[in-house]
């Protein structure tokens, strides 16, 4: 059987270190935007869900449900810092097993503004807790992740909008050892997210 000792520890404190990064720059931005944002009549703050679906291109797995939180902050008008949580799971059957994708990360978006107002691009990057196979072989690896993101805000009061955005992630390669000392790699893969979101925005 697999032993994960080591990994949960190290998975453990490298998610620590992001949501305190998170956290971090959520605090940060949040203060030193508010009174510009507030001068422009804007919301500077924003935390939203988002559910829709993944296709990982990796051979023996297909599209899955995928949810998931972000929370940021806008820098004046334009820009924007913040972060996000990703779950996508499935258990695919046969040799596969399951095969479960946790992302979390750290974002920075431009928000256009005039007659594109609502639309934003920007880059993702993060750290990933994938878990594949089947007991008694289950193992689960924590590989850095990146990607693009294009999405539209459409806002329905001051305080909510709903929207939608197209993600594109390429995860790298991992890998754990078992008790038995080898190695179990993970290949790299890219994957394609398609999510309907819903923002409060403060």
């Amino acid at each position: 059987m697999v032993q994960l000792g080591g990994f949960q520890t190290g998975f453990t404190r490298a998610t620590d270190r992001v949501a305190f990064a998170v956290a971090t720059i959520a605090a940060v931005v949040g203060f030193s935007t508010g009174a510009l944002a507030a001068a422009d009549g804007e919301k500077a703050l924003w935390v939203g869900g988002a559910g829709g679906i993944m296709v990982p291109n990796k051979s023996a797995t297909n599209p899955r449900t995928q949810y998931g939180v972000t929370a940021g902050a806008k820098i004046g008008t334009e820009l924007g810092l913040g972060g996000y949580y990703f779950s996508a799971a499935k258990d695919e059957g046969g040799t596969q097993g399951k095969f479960d994708i946790n992302m979390y990360g750290i974002e920075g978006t431009y928000h256009f503004e005039g007659e594109a107002k609502g639309a934003y691009f920007g880059l993702r990057l993060g750290i990933s807790k994938i878990d594949s196979g089947s007991s008694p072989n289950l193992v689960s690896v924590s590989p850095f992740h990146f990607g693009g993101v294009a999405g539209y805000n459409h806002w329905l009061t001051d305080n909510l909008s709903i929207g939608g955005d197209l993600s594109f992630y390429s995860f790298f390669k991992g890998e754990t050892t078992t008790s038995g000392g080898t190695t179990v790699p993970v290949d790299s893969f890219s994957a394609l997210s398609f999510l309907a979101t819903v923002k409060f925005w403060l």
